[in-house]
């Protein structure tokens, strides 16, 4: 009867330390989920920027186009001026 009652007991002493192995995995996930929505949040700030960068550097490009293409024009008039 002892024997029973011993093996009851280390039993419930392992349904115990299971639970508080769950317990601890439970939230290391939790931890691991919560560090992820962070590092989720940091990197669409980031790529929020890099598209905004993007767009004025596409901004800028097509100032640079049309002022070369005014400059452009301007030598060709006056390359048609200078041979008349």
């Amino acid at each position: 009867m002892q024997s029973k009652v011993l093996s009851n007991q280390t039993l419930e002493q392992q349904i115990v330390e299971l639970n508080k192995l769950l317990n601890e995995v439970k939230n290391i996930q939790k931890d691991e989920v919560d560090f992820l929505k962070i590092n989720h949040i940091t990197y669409m700030k980031k790529l929020e920027k890099l598209q905004e960068y993007n767009k004025i550097a596409d901004m800028t490009n097509q100032l640079f186009e049309k002022r070369l293409s005014g400059i452009e024009n301007a030598i060709i008039e006056i390359n048609k001026t200078m041979s008349t």
